[in-house]
């Protein structure tokens, strides 16, 4: 009877503590994903401040004054300035409904919040909050505690508690062990990470795929790739084929040790073995080969190994573009265009407005528009920023009626939609000495019923200014408006 008694009490003071934290909180939080009320989020990050928060969000959450969504539950855990109250909250909610005990998502914000406001260390008085909450550390949360400590490099830590995890009611397991592997090595503790797998098998644990990959982009990391290559045999011995993630992760090693010929090889492989790249994988190897070697050097090798393999998909054309502008490289860029081209190759509007601009810097102009012309035709989407970049250079160029030709684009495809576009427009042919043409575009905003604003008739007026026109140009802004 006084644990009854003393459980009701319990439940009578939380009840009591709900109402005196938020007496207003009359209004449920959705479940149907919605944008849920900031005074809520506020509510529940007073409520697990306190040392009684089970039990509040228990008594609210029995009452339905308080419902869960996974936006809500993610905003809650971001938004905490304490580690501990986002573990406090996860804990709850983790517990209360198994669908977020399983949610990966949730897992992977916790491990981030712990990471940017910690180290939450496992502390005697947590460990006593936590068994008294009614609630315990399983092996999923673990896991999620020892990869922040492996990302704040607490790499001893991990080992310390790892060693000492059966006080928890844990048994060692593959993936714990997998966990603290990781943890080691982004800890830059590889000898640790090797001590922990040679005594995986002590504790009847086997090494999974999982576990050789992360060991693997350990060694690679150090350029270590010989040593990589004799745990893919040993992984391959143990019946754990080797995945695209395993692959990739020997690439970057190769590219990381400078051979670039065995990175080449591995793709290969993956071929024969009939593994189809990610994005991961050519972004990795592109990016890779154009850091080992000069930007022309790169171009030739990843050009050349282009055109005897078909296994390339469209993000290999996008990373070698990407590589391309960056470095300048025009004449490189048109010849890669031109061929792309060829291949039926579409860049997205980024990709394409990036390659347009390194051949506005240094290519031929002419022969830019033949490409820029070229690729528009075949779907390509410059948009209103393309288009205006390319008609200021040709303006600059004195190539009017191309620019002129542009512009007339720019309305038939319906970018010239605000005052904001129309602006930049008057913009570019004031600073070109083109104020007529300005004055028309000016006309045409009022014509369709687009309003003027401050910059528009700054900018119309200083291109006015700029020949002497001054009063004309203080007509003409006035005929307009």
């Amino acid at each position: 009877m006084r644990g009854f008694a003393s459980s009701a009490s319990r439940i009578a003071t939380a009840a009591a503590a709900s109402k005196a934290l938020n007496p207003n909180l009359s209004k449920t939080l959705n479940s149907s994903g919605k944008p849920t009320n900031p005074l809520n989020q506020r509510y529940i990050s007073q409520v697990i401040e306190r040392k009684d928060w089970f039990l509040i969000l228990n008594q609210e959450f029995t009452t339905h004054r308080i419902g869960l969504n996974t936006r809500f539950v993610i905003s809650v855990l971001q938004n905490q300035d304490n580690p501990l109250h986002s573990l406090r909250f996860y804990l709850w909610v983790s517990n209360f409904d198994p669908v977020y005990a399983k949610d990966q998502s949730l897992k992977s914000v916790l491990g981030n919040a712990l990471f940017r406001k910690g180290p939450l260390l496992l502390s005697m008085e947590l460990l006593k909050e936590i068994r008294d909450s009614g609630y315990r550390i399983t092996d999923e949360l673990m896991c999620v505690l020892i990869g922040s400590w492996g990302r704040l490099g607490l790499a001893k830590y991990c080992n310390d508690v790892f060693a000492q995890i059966s006080f928890l009611g844990m048994k060692p397991s593959t993936r714990l062990y997998n966990a603290v592997i990781d943890a080691l090595v982004k800890s830059n503790s590889l000898d640790l990470a090797y001590l922990k797998f040679q005594q995986m098998r002590n504790d009847d644990c086997k090494p999974d795929r999982f576990t050789y990959n992360i060991l693997i982009h350990g060694v690679c990391k150090k350029g270590v790739v010989d040593e990589a290559i004799r745990l893919v045999k040993q992984m391959e011995r143990e019946g754990n084929r080797p995945n695209v993630f395993t692959y990739t992760i020997l690439i970057d090693g190769f590219l990381i040790a400078g051979r670039i010929e065995e990175a080449l090889k591995q793709l290969e492989m993956m071929q024969a073995r009939k593994l189809n790249p990610n994005e991961a994988t050519i972004r990795t190897l592109v990016h890779g080969i154009f850091r080992c070697l000069s930007p022309c050097e790169a171009f030739e090798v990843l050009l050349g190994f282009m055109e005897k393999n078909s296994i390339f998909q469209r993000v290999a054309y996008d990373t070698v573009l990407y590589c391309l502008s960056n470095n300048l490289m025009a004449k490189e860029t048109a010849l890669f265009l031109r061929k792309t081209g060829e291949r039926g190759y579409i860049p997205d509007s980024s990709t394409f407005n990036a390659a347009m601009n390194c051949l506005l810097k240094g290519h031929d102009l002419v022969e830019t528009c033949g490409i820029f012309d070229g690729f528009v035709s075949r779907g390509v989407k410059p948009g209103f920023t393309g288009y205006l970049v390319l008609v200021q250079a040709l303006l600059n160029a004195q190539r009017f009626s191309e620019g002129d030709r542009y512009l007339k684009q720019m309305g038939v495809d319906g970018l010239l939609s605000s005052v904001y576009t129309y602006n930049a427009v008057i913009d570019c042919l004031c600073k070109a000495r083109r104020t007529e043409h300005a004055a028309m575009f000016l006309t045409e905003m009022h014509d369709r019923g687009i309003s003027p604003n401050l910059i528009t008739f700054n900018t119309f007026l200083s291109g006015y200014s700029a020949g002497g026109r001054c009063k004309e140009g203080s007509r003409r802004a006035r005929e307009a408006s």
